[in-house]
C-alpha cells in the first residue's frame, strides 16, 4: 500500500507565519516524521508530494499523488497549521464534502488519533469538517486535510516550536492512517552493526540522526 503525504504550501508560499513560525516549516517536519513513523512500524510504502522547502501548486500536489510511479497511492494526507487571530485555537480536520465510505474513516481514525494525543495538552477539538479544498477534491483517493493548532496564537506557538509535541502529533497522524488501511505491524528484528567515528560528539550526532528518521536504538560506545 502507498501513502501519499502532502507537506502543505513551500518555497515561494510560506502559509501562514506568526510568532517567529512558518507554517510550510512545520508541515514538511510533520509529513516527514509521519512518512518515517510509517515505514519503520508499518508494511507500507510512503511517498511525498515534497520533502524539502520547494513550492507546489495544489493541482500540481494532487497529480502527484494521483499518479504516484505509474499507480496512485492509495490514502491521501495533507498537513496544515491553522491561523486568524491570537485566541483562536484548536484542532480541525476536513474531507471533502459528501464523501463517504473509505475517506469518512480515514478522517475520523487520523482526527481520533490526533486528539488522543492533543487531549492532555488541554487543544480544543474544533471537530470533523467538510470543505471544498483543491487537495481533497482533486485526489482520486480517500484524503483527509489536517489543521494542528494555530500559529497566531502565541500559547499554541509555543507547542508548535517544540520538536517533542510535533514529534507525538507527526505519529498519531501516521497511527491513524495505519488504522484506516488496516495496515500490518512490521515485526521487529534486531541488528548489529559497528560503526567507527573519529570522535563521540560526531558518533552522538549521527545516532540521533538515526533514531530521528528511522527509531533504531543506537548504543554508543568508546573503544
Amino acid at each position: 500500500m502507498l501513502i501519499a503525504m502532502d507537506a502543505g504550501h513551500g518555497g515561494k508560499d510560506p502559509g501562514a507565519a506568526a510568532n517567529g513560525l512558518m507554517e510550510k516549516d512545520i508541515t514538511l517536519y510533520l509529513a516527514l516524521k509521519a512518512g518515517a513513523y510509517l515505514r519503520t512500524h508499518y508494511d507500507c510504502d510512503v511517498m511525498y508530494t515534497r520533502n524539502k522547502d520547494v513550492y507546489l501548486g495544489l493541482s500540481e500536489r494532487a497529480n502527484i499523488a494521483n499518479r504516484a510511479n505509474r499507480a496512485k497511492a492509495d490514502l491521501f494526507c495533507s498537513f496544515h497549521i491553522n491561523s486568524f487571530n491570537s485566541t483562536s485555537k484548536g484542532f480541525e480536520t476536513y474531507c471533502y464534502p459528501g464523501t463517504t465510505g473509505k475517506t469518512v474513516e480515514l478522517q475520523k481514525t487520523v482526527h481520533g488519533e490526533v486528539m488522543k494525543v492533543l487531549k492532555p495538552y488541554d487543544i480544543t477539538d474544533r471537530g470533523m469538517k467538510q470543505k471544498d479544498l483543491a487537495v481533497v477534491r482533486q485526489t482520486s483517493m480517500p484524503a483527509v486535510l489536517t489543521e494542528t493548532l494555530f500559529i497566531s496564537n502565541p500559547n499554541e506557538a509555543k507547542f508548535l516550536k517544540s520538536a517533542s509535541f510535533l514529534n507525538k502529533v507527526a505519529e498519531a497522524h501516521a497511527i491513524g492512517i495505519a488504522k484506516a488501511a488496516g495496515l500490518a505491524k512490521k515485526s521487529r528484528s534486531t541488528y548489529l552493526m559497528t560503526v567507527a567515528f573519529k570522535n563521540k560528539a560526531e558518533a552522538d550526532k549521527h545516532a540521533k540522526q538515526l533514531k530521528e528518521q528511522y527509531g533504531w536504538l543506537i548504543d554508543v560506545k568508546k573503544s
